[in-house]
């Protein structure tokens, strides 16, 4: 292996190289406020940046302060669906880059995500501030927040595939997926929540195969990553029960298993004991409903099903079979507010490789036990059933049978989980090539995906 160059230099350092550069090519090429929701965690992220931690009540509204040019120009970027007649032209960007906006030129905001905590916001805090020391204007401090969020990304995920010993390959083609950078490129808390779901995966499969006991910094680290993780985004409490794969030895205290067990639980608990109650404590007035024709809420909606089980089984799985192609698709690659996939042979060309990939990459001094591969899959099999039937609960109207909201990049977090069950099932003698194979494939890919978008996207003229 130490003939070729591409084996002389750790991979997460070919990822860092390429994840920057296409990373940033993405954060601008990706017009202003385009990912799902951007421009509703933009909001959010200046309120923070600008220290609107506790939001204010006006009537019956919650929401603070806004300066109305920035308002103004973030809502003019809103509902483009990039056909021919609506495509953005670049030059009217460089003008709107222009646009100082004052911050004693305010009006009220009615905050529709104003419980949303401020730490899956942190990296794009970090790029507000530093943007509006540069230049008040909204489109510049919006790429310094997308900026930041990128630059958190690629650290945590450097570090994860860094400490790996095996497996890097996989995870660096899931970490610069179309869709995973394309997220990391945005404005969102997707960015925090998808980096440390990988961290924590790359310490199980580090403790895994690993001769030395778990190390109370790792440890730390591992459940700071959780933290983050169910901070940032909930969907995902089932992740770190894949620590029940670490054989109990290799714990330096005694009832391990039960011990992690308490704590993954305490933590999942953390958000609503700490935020939550902090934003119960001022008595805001309920929101008013997502769609009014419809009735919404996660207990009505499980008191309605619990009544007909069957039926609430089988449109389950009406839904994964009729949407499951669009899911794979959007956790490739689904662009803008989710109007534009990637050609799909590209998409099927990419989940091809990761599943090859996943397949024939693997360490004869690295094996799964039946056990660890059992328990493996039935924590995959939860995350994927609790994912889903979260959607189908918490987004869709009460007695729906059609599942609302759900979309690929949702399952972006679980990916490394899922190509994990296959791992070490084709034998392989070229192990020394898949390194040059992943980074060809990688920039192959990323240079599609912002050919595609800046086509897509932006008139000719």
């Amino acid at each position: 292996m130490k003939d070729y160059f591409w084996n002389k230099i750790p991979i997460e350092y070919f990822f860092l190289v390429i994840g920057l550069f296409f990373g940033m090519k993405l954060v601008f090429i990706n017009p202003p406020w385009q990912t799902n929701d951007e421009d509703r965690h933009f909001y959010n992220s200046w309120n923070y940046a600008n220290g609107y931690f506790k939001p204010e009540i006006n009537g019956n509204s919650v929401g603070n302060p806004m300066p109305k040019e920035l308002f103004n120009q973030v809502s003019s970027f809103q509902g483009i669906r990039f056909t021919a007649e609506s495509k953005i032209n670049k030059e009217n960007i460089k003008t709107g880059e222009e646009i100082i906006y004052n911050k004693d030129d305010t009006f009220f905001y009615k905050n529709p995500n104003y419980h949303i905590n401020p730490i899956g916001y942190i990296p794009s805090i970090i790029g507000v501030k530093l943007g509006e020391l540069y230049k008040k204007n909204p489109i510049i401090v919006h790429w310094w927040a997308r900026a930041f969020g990128l630059f958190a990304y690629l650290l945590i995920v450097f570090f994860a595939i860094r400490i790996i010993p095996v497996y890097k390959n996989v995870m660096m083609l899931v970490a610069l997926a179309p869709m995973s950078l394309y997220q990391a490129s945005s404005v969102t808390y997707d960015t925090l929540c998808n980096a440390s779901t990988f961290l924590m995966i790359a310490y199980i499969i580090k403790w895994l195969w690993q001769k030395e006991k778990v190390t109370t910094r790792e440890l730390s680290l591992f459940f700071l990553a959780f933290v983050i993780q169910i901070f940032s985004k909930a969907g995902y409490y089932f992740m770190p029960f894949l620590l029940l794969i670490i054989p109990s030895k290799k714990f330096n205290f005694s009832y391990a298993k039960i011990i992690l067990i308490v704590l993954i639980l305490a933590i999942i608990k953390l958000p609503s004991i700490t935020w939550n109650t902090y934003l119960n404590s001022s008595h805001y007035p309920p929101g008013q409903d997502f769609q009014k024709d419809f009735s919404f809420g996660f207990s009505q909606n499980i008191s309605f099903h619990l009544h007909n089980i069957p039926r609430m089984i089988s449109d389950l799985l009406g839904n994964i079979m009729g949407q499951g192609k669009e899911w794979i698709i959007g956790a490739i690659g689904r662009f803008g507010y989710s109007y534009t996939p990637l050609p799909q042979f590209w998409v099927f060309m990419y989940v091809l490789v990761l599943l090859v990939m996943a397949s024939i990459e693997n360490d004869a001094f690295c094996k799964l036990n039946r056990m660890q591969r059992v328990i493996s899959a039935l924590v995959l099999l939860v995350s994927l059933g609790a994912l889903i039937a979260g959607l189908y609960l918490n987004f869709s109207p009460v007695g729906a049978s059609v599942m609302f909201g759900a979309q690929g990049r949702y399952f972006i977090p679980i990916l490394p989980l899922l190509l994990f069950q296959l791992y070490g099932t084709i034998p392989n003698s070229a192990k020394k090539y898949l390194p040059l194979i992943t980074i060809l494939i990688s920039i192959l890919f990323l240079f599609k995906t912002v050919g595609f978008i800046d086509e897509t996207f932006y008139s000719a003229n």
